[in-house]
């Protein structure tokens, strides 16, 4: 008996020393081997959902699949037998362990009690179990994604290159899918689907091609993809989904990224501020798109409920995301839209919050908050929310009124007096940051197509799936202004003392917006010779502040001008600050300080 004891005693000894001898080699194995087996799935799900492949490609792309499948199951077994600390790993990876847990269940009613799910014998990969399984591959190579952030730390990669990177990256992988055969009913340029993907990564929604005609439904799913990444950005994704589904560390400067990526100012809340900003991005969409499914439902202009779900989903992402696409050329004039104030309220409320921003959301309608501000009167609003809503609601009010009364007689003639406002408050509010419109914009007068691209320009409020030069840049370049003329040399607001160096940034930001619109305009000029300035303008203004307004031009341009846009679509959704800091070295500021100088200005 103590003999027995003794060796087993012994025996477990043993297994722990093997595994803290072998754990970190077998981790790594086992990471490089998930690398390319996921990858490799990838790619066959890709090759099959874009090319017209043989039967028995399909059938090597099921076992591909599956073998894929039985590897992970393997892998989790393995990290959990050479895991020191095994009911920690469990809890790491309970998403994970769900997963195995379904498949495990599956392969044994199968092979075990024949029960046959029609999951192994078919070849169709549209039935719900390969659908899941891809979206699991999805999960994965996210997941891994993340895990590159011990490289950036190596690398030394700044957070404004990590930005480029990833909308760059987002943006090829975009524009390969597009291209693909089934991905189009008639085929597709590579400059059109590089201008499309641009457009969705960087949720501008400015088209060259019909985006309901050119693109079948898994072309306009990608579409739809990628104004989702594009809206939240990737980085926040792959986050997400490290540090909620598999409970990942994320490293310190993967959290000095993400931070300012997101424009927070502590450190400890990064993780938090993702998790909150991907789930009620997800509430409020799955709300849109149930309050626009019920709606279309009674009206009965689609077929069936599956292309309802579809439509309801797509344009709920692309209005909260302020992407701007739609599925019919002329956007919801076509829709049942126009013309009844429930689905126009609905898709008004997603454009308007998602143009305020995750932080004023967060601010504003958190239970956390509200119940501090209920509790504690001297809490209120943080001073950013304060100026993003009267921003905003301020610019909403005077412009609706503007454009009220400019297209009274002209594009809302017509109408009763209640509908005329109401549709007024409606083009405003979505074209200052999405390229929705009820109206014509070709018959518009000169005028409100004026406004229409100062509110573009202004855009939506920082951290916001918006452009433009932001609301809260605006308001601080006004306070300067009225500093400067009522001759106060300290800008004041409630209470609140704002410092020059944020002026500073706001005119450069200005300043630079300005050129590049400048700029753009000039070299689209040169290239297409026979666009009017205004139109060029109001396209270049739209691309660059990522609205996606449009008057349907670009369609007509050539590849040169079509390239420029693609440029201001790009620069404008990363930022014009962004992309300085990205190509410029920082240098130390020396310690003297020289003399003085002064010139006459203005």
């Amino acid at each position: 008996m103590w003999f027995n004891k003794s060796h087993k005693e012994y025996t477990h000894s043993k297994l722990k020393i093997h595994i803290a001898m072998h754990k970190e080699k077998v981790y790594r194995i086992l990471q490089v081997l998930s690398l390319i087996v996921s990858l490799t799935t990838i790619a066959c799900i890709i090759c099959y959902h874009g090319f017209y492949i043989s039967t028995h490609l399909k059938n090597v792309f099921r076992w591909v699949i599956f073998g894929s499948l039985f590897f992970y199951v393997v892998k989790y077994f393995l990290m959990l037998f050479y895991s020191l600390h095994r009911i920690e790993y469990l809890k790491r990876s309970w998403f994970e362990g769900i997963i195995i847990a379904l498949l495990i269940l599956q392969f044994v009613s199968y092979f075990v009690f024949n029960f046959d799910l029609r999951m192994i014998s078919s070849i169709n990969f549209e039935n719900y179990y390969l659908l899941f399984i891809q979206f699991y591959f999805l999960i994965i190579v996210l997941i891994e994604f993340t895990k590159v952030s011990g490289l950036m730390g190596r690398h030394k990669i700044s957070p404004p290159v990590l930005m480029l990177l990833s909308f760059a990256i987002l943006i090829v992988v975009g524009t390969i899918l597009l291209s693909m055969p089934r991905m189009t009913t008639n085929g597709i340029s590579f400059i059109d689907a590089l201008f499309t993907a641009t457009s969705a990564s960087c949720i501008t929604g400015l088209t060259t091609v019909s985006t309901g005609l050119t693109f079948t439904m898994k072309g306009q799913f990608v579409i739809m993809v990628l104004v989702q990444l594009g809206g939240m950005s990737i980085l926040s994704f792959a986050t997400f989904f490290s540090t909620f589904l598999s409970k990942s560390y994320v490293g310190l400067r993967y959290q000095y990224m993400v931070r300012d990526i997101m424009n927070t100012d502590q450190l400890a809340d990064t993780v938090s501020l993702v998790r909150s900003i991907v789930l009620t991005t997800f509430t409020i969409e799955l709300v849109g798109a149930a309050l626009l499914f019920i709606y279309w439902k009674t009206t009965g202009i689609f077929h069936s409920d599956g292309q309802n779900l579809f439509y309801s989903l797509f344009y709920a992402i692309s209005a909260f995301n302020n992407g701007g696409f739609v599925l019919v050329d002329k956007s919801l004039l076509e829709m049942g839209v126009s013309d009844t104030y429930f689905p126009q309220i609905v898709m008004m409320s997603l454009v308007f919050l998602g143009g305020i921003g995750f932080l004023t959301i967060r601010d504003f309608f958190s239970g956390r908050y509200i119940r501090q501000r209920n509790k504690y009167k001297w809490k209120k609003l943080m001073p950013q929310t304060q100026v993003v809503l009267v921003t905003t609601l301020g610019l909403i009010i005077v412009c609706s009124i503007l454009f009220f009364f400019l297209e009274s007689n002209n594009t809302l003639s017509g109408r009763g007096i209640f509908d005329k406002i109401f549709v007024s408050i409606f083009q405003i509010v979505t074209c200052r940051t999405s390229g929705f419109t009820v109206l014509d914009i070709n018959s518009m007068h000169l005028s409100s197509v004026m406004i229409i691209v100062v509110l573009m320009f202004i855009g939506g409020a920082p951290g916001s799936t918006g452009g433009g030069i932001k609301t809260t840049t605006l308001f601080v370049l006004a306070k300067s202004m009225q500093a400067t003329v009522m001759g106060k040399k300290r800008l004041e607001y409630n209470h609140r003392t704002i410092p020059f160096s944020m002026v500073d940034r706001a005119s450069t930001i200005v300043t630079m917006s300005l050129i590049f619109i400048f700029v753009s305009c000039f070299l689209i000029s040169v290239v297409q010779p026979d666009v009017p300035l205004l139109e060029a303008l109001f396209e270049t203004t739209s691309g660059f502040t990522t609205c996606g307004l449009s008057t349907g031009a670009p369609a007509t341009w050539n590849w040169a001008a079509k390239l420029i846009l693609i440029f201001d679509m790009y620069i404008g959704r990363i930022g014009t600050l962004t992309i300085a800091f990205a190509l410029t070295k920082q240098k130390k500021e020396s310690q003297h300080e020289y003399p003085d100088m002064y010139i006459m200005v203005g």
